[in-house]
């Protein structure tokens, strides 16, 4: 039964006489009539269960609604609308049809699919928009959910069973479902694109008083046009509509071969800390983690096969144009250049101006670079052997020749490799960490973005035990018969830095837990407890003898601890997350996969970090993959 706000509310819009403009962004279907419109307001949508949706029924029960144009201080003629249902079975996305808008108002109709009335009950559904605010931020609007009653009919065809479709029947109907609702999924890639800090003020409006609400947002959406930072929608809709989202994962790199040219909704680098072999006092060893500086995407070849020579003999040298996209380079050099022409660059125009990555060869003595002549002699090496990424924009075709060669350059050297010259286009965004990424089994530091923000969420700590600072008071001491020539030390002020943890490390010394522990052989090392940290001395590294009373034993081993401070790293009570700076959020947000082949590569000093990557897949791709799979079943074949 609706409520009185229902009630009123749609008195209310019933009332209003409104000019209504098609919205040309959406499907529109002439020969349904929807008289009325389900209320919306404050973000509640009214009862609407006395129409009627039955068990089987396909596209054939369809829903109008009216919602205030102006809400949360956004004008959702500009957003990107859809309805978002939930059934027992999963949910779906759909695009509303029919949609028009008015001074105040939006109208959209929704044809409830056929994926939302396979079994009788309660669905679950919602209204939501996403698209940019005045000032260009990432937002998603959404409505209070609402209940919607699917009710029991009979089968249609006197009785007969229809045949339990085959599991690729059904994955092809689930397939084609997400394609046709792909917009719901568009919203995780755009919203990786902006950064995403919210929506604008809050207007609550009630039925009773929506009028004042209405107007205030929509002054106030009028105020900032000057200002707004829009985007083309229709454009961006058609480029993203068959947005499936695929997963890869990888160390240091990724590769993926069913890419779509669309923004990274996620990305996840995970750091990870080494501890140097055998550390002892005598040889400390540092703490070696992941230090994170650049993240480089780049695209398919472009380097344009065939080559334009093939074979060719120079100076000792024989290069073999392979027909794979290799060339095999033997022989010793005689002479100072043996020279591989692949590529005249006017010959195809294939670097127009933008930023490209290239490979460099690893066997001493070969060299692959492109070099600029002008009217027929070699004027420079504009890109050199050693550069991995350069920019076009500035090349002058007008008065130069680019040639891309491969080359050896000194005589004596000799050569029996492979190489296979790669070209790709290239973005790379830089990041500059104040402290590296720590990390030990699943407790890792990771820089990934969440709700639209680029940043770290660190899970491990370092800390510093000063023997000087921390003497005497922090130290307790007892004599374990089990482990004889030990002192078995008691750091009391390190039991909140690691009571109880299992994945920690020293730059001094072995670490361990307390049900894995074995220091027979060792002078030094630790393990943790629900005491803290516990620390194994060997009475000769800290000069005790079998004579000395508990008092002197403990004054050498503080003697010993002054002069060997030591690093732990350990994980957080509490995970911390900080927002990268603006500029590298930028960058992160200008990344993009390519259409094809992608490779994310992330550069890092120290050890190498993990990294898993969200894309946006290339649906024509993945569904025709499938078909091909689902043929192969159908003709007696295997997946």
């Amino acid at each position: 039964m609706a409520t009185v706000n229902e009630i009123l509310a749609a008195q209310a819009y019933a009332a209003v006489d409104e000019a209504w403009t098609k919205d040309n962004n959406y499907p529109s279907f002439h020969l349904y009539v929807e008289l009325e419109y389900v209320p919306v307001t404050n973000k509640r949508i009214a009862d609407f269960n006395d129409q009627i949706s039955v068990r089987g029924e396909e596209n054939a029960q369809f829903v109008g609604f009216q919602l205030p144009r102006y809400d949360d201080g956004l004008d959702l003629t500009v957003q990107r609308l859809y309805i978002h249902y939930q059934t027992v079975h999963g949910g779906g996305d759909s695009v509303p049809c029919n949609v028009s808008w008015s001074d105040n108002y939006v109208r959209m109709c929704w044809q409830v699919p056929a994926q939302a009335t396979q079994e009788p009950g309660s669905i679950q559904m919602m209204i939501y928009a996403t698209g940019t605010d005045s000032v260009g931020e990432w937002t998603i609007w959404k409505t209070l959910p609402a209940t919607y009653d699917i009710h029991d009919g009979l089968e249609i065809g006197g009785g007969i069973l229809e045949p339990d479709p085959s599991w690729y029947e059904q994955f092809v109907q689930q397939m084609e479902s997400r394609v046709t609702t792909a917009q719901g999924y568009a919203n995780d890639a755009q919203a990786s694109k902006t950064a995403a800090s919210g929506s604008a003020t809050a207007a609550a409006e009630s039925a009773a008083a929506s009028a004042k609400a209405l107007e205030d947002n929509k002054a106030y959406v009028e105020s900032q046009k000057d200002t707004f930072v829009g985007y083309n929608k229709r454009e961006t809709d058609l480029k993203y509509a068959n947005a499936l989202i695929g997963s890869a994962s990888g160390t240091e790199r990724v590769s993926i071969e069913d890419a779509w040219e669309a923004p990274i909704p996620g990305l996840e680098i995970a750091g990870r800390s080494e501890q140097g072999a055998d550390p002892s006092p005598d040889n400390p060893q540092e703490i070696v983690s992941t230090d994170v500086t650049a993240v480089r995407v780049t695209g398919a070849q472009v380097l344009p096969y065939p080559y334009k020579d093939t074979t060719k003999t120079e100076n000792g040298i024989t290069f073999t144009d392979l027909g794979d996209g290799g060339i095999k380079v033997t022989g010793t050099s005689t002479a100072t250049y043996a020279t591989f022409m692949l590529k005249r660059i006017t010959d195809d125009v294939i670097l127009p101006p933008g930023i490209y990555a290239k490979n460099a060869p690893i066997e001493s003595g070969l060299f692959f670079n492109i070099n600029r002549y002008k009217n027929g002699a070699y004027d420079t090496t504009i890109v050199a052997s050693n550069v991995n990424t350069f920019d076009t924009s500035s090349w002058d075709y007008t008065q130069y020749e680019y040639q891309i060669i491969l080359q050896v350059r000194d005589a004596g050297v000799t050569l029996n490799t492979t190489f296979y010259p790669m070209i790709n286009q290239s973005k790379t965004a830089h990041i500059s960490l104040t402290e590296p990424l720590h990390g030990i089994g699943d407790a890792r530091d990771h820089i990934t973005c969440r709700d639209g923000v680029w940043g770290i969420e660190r899970r491990r700590n370092l800390a510093e035990y000063n023997g000087i600072t921390n003497r005497v008071e922090s130290f307790i001491a007892s004599w374990d018969e089990r482990y004889p020539g030990f002192a078995h030390c008691n750091l009391t002020k390190m039991d909140d830095w690691l009571v109880g943890q299992k994945n920690f490390m020293s730059d001094l010394f072995a670490c361990t837990t307390e049900d894995n522990r074995n220091f027979s052989n060792t002078e030094l090392s630790c393990h943790t407890s629900n005491n803290g940290l516990q620390l194994f001395l060997s009475f000769d590294l800290a000069g005790i003898i079998n004579a000395d009373d508990t008092a002197t034993r403990i004054t050498k081993v503080n003697t010993w601890i002054q002069s060997h401070n030591f690093t732990v790293e350990y994980d957080k009570a509490i995970a911390t997350w900080t927002p990268l700076p603006a500029d590298t959020q930028a960058a992160l947000n200008a990344l993009t996969t390519y259409k094809g082949q992608t490779t994310i590569m992330v550069t890092a000093d120290g050890t190498e970090p993990d990294v898993g990557l969200e894309y946006v897949q290339d649906t024509r791709a993945v569904v025709a993959d499938l078909q091909a799979q689902i043929d192969a079943i159908r003709n007696g074949g295997t997946t």
